[in-house]
């Protein structure tokens, strides 16, 4: 997609269908991105579809206001997405981060059911010692597990520095690690 695109349309087509292709573009580039992240922020595959759905159908009704110069597309969806999630959970009187479960599948025969019952106490244990760190936190693991940024991205998404999305993602990252880990020790004695 191009900046000139976005600003200008094409010449053939006008100022209308210009935006509607760099739309089209950046929804079939984008898309994909973006539903993983709100599926990881939300933990509900069908909730994520509705609210990629809101998502787009916000920057459709902003791209008149779009500047490319300001944030990469990616940046700005996600801006976008984020907000989204927020004001869902707002809604619901809650914010916390959950974690879909992606237990990798198994292609010839279903684990066990003891197998099963221990993956889901994980992800359960996991999503608590998620919702146990700070909103930033969260935000951050967020973006960079769920959305798969980079710390530039998110720190432009965030609007904080790039070297304290990387000090407040490693401490979280290692927080969460001895939260867990902790759990397990207790679980198993």
């Amino acid at each position: 997609m191009s900046q000139a695109m976005l600003a200008t349309g094409d010449q053939a087509g006008g100022r209308y269908r210009g935006r509607k292709e760099a739309f089209a573009e950046m929804y079939d580039r984008h898309m994909p991105d973006i539903y993983r992240y709100i599926t990881y922020r939300v933990g509900n595959p069908s909730l994520a579809e509705d609210l990629t759905a809101d998502v787009f159908e916000k920057a459709l009704r902003g791209i008149e206001g779009y500047r490319p110069d300001k944030a990469a597309p990616r940046t700005w969806l996600t801006a976008i997405a984020r907000n989204t999630v927020i004001d869902h959970f707002r809604k619901a009187g809650r914010i916390e981060v959950v974690r879909e479960d992606d237990a990798p599948e198994e292609a010839s025969e279903e684990p066990a059911v003891e197998e099963q019952v221990a993956h889901l106490e994980e992800a359960r244990q996991l999503r608590l010692c998620l919702a146990d760190l700070p909103q930033l936190d969260q935000d951050i693991i967020s973006l960079k597990f769920g959305a798969d940024m980079n710390n530039r991205e998110i720190a432009r998404v965030l609007s904080i520095s790039e070297s304290n999305v990387g000090t407040r993602l490693y401490r979280a990252v290692r927080r969460l690690k001895d939260a867990f880990e902790g759990w397990e020790h207790g679980a198993r004695t």
